[in-house]
């Protein structure tokens, strides 16, 4: 069945959201004050898109619907809220709005999934990721604990996307991907190569293993 099309308010940031994922946000545009206080007076999400850079008003195709979870406002009209990633969508068209922001005509874009295929990708990509997050922790004097990962092939594939830190563009080919299966493999991947890039700089840097103040040569 066709998925039914519907007009969203738009977001263009420099930033990807996921569904799942918070995302605190200061409005200080007249234009996006008016779009945020309608969707929180009509309880009503909008869509986060990432803004292209070198047009920030002709955002990507595949965004993230969010909600507004906390709202404060200021004095001078401006706000500071905190935002919930919803579901996945895909954009078509846009059009200005009459108060300056964009409004999207978009369709819902769930992951594909395929079980089967997944469930050893899953294993692969919590065991590797545990280890991501571990050694991230340790390199900056953290420790992170995680006794349990999610364990639907959805659930970890977003969780994973969210934990990686990689540029806007390659957070952006993340959550454009269709199918579960391909994202859990990307994600193993680029993981793989993450903590082989971690362990290389972890080398690098490691002191001596002992005291000695000269150079051995």
């Amino acid at each position: 069945m066709e998925a039914k099309v519907h007009a969203l308010p738009l977001f263009p940031l420099n930033a990807v959201l996921f569904p799942g994922q918070t995302l605190p946000l200061h409005i200080f545009e007249p234009r996006y004050r008016i779009m945020i206080r309608r969707c929180i007076e009509n309880d009503e999400p909008f869509g986060i898109v990432l803004a292209r850079d070198e047009e920030p008003d002709e955002p990507y195709d595949i965004g993230t619907s969010a909600r507004v979870t906390d709202a404060k406002r200021l004095s001078d009209g401006r706000m500071n809220i905190v935002t919930l990633g919803e579901e996945r969508f895909r954009l078509h068209d846009f059009r200005v709005s009459e108060h300056g922001y964009l409004i999207g005509d978009v369709t819902s874009f769930p992951f594909v999934e395929d079980a089967a295929s997944a469930d050893p990708l899953v294993n692969t990509v919590s065991r590797r990721l545990a280890r991501y997050l571990k050694l991230l922790g340790e390199a900056n004097g953290l420790s992170f604990r995680f006794d349990h990962f999610p364990t639907q092939p959805v659930d970890i594939a977003v969780f994973t996307a969210i934990a990686l830190r990689l540029p806007l563009e390659q957070k952006q080919f993340l959550l454009s991907q269709e199918r579960v299966t391909d994202l859990l493999a990307i994600e193993s991947e680029v993981l793989r190569e993450e903590l082989k890039m971690i362990s290389i700089v972890a080398s690098a840097i490691r002191p001596p293993e002992d005291n000695h103040i000269f150079s051995r040569n």
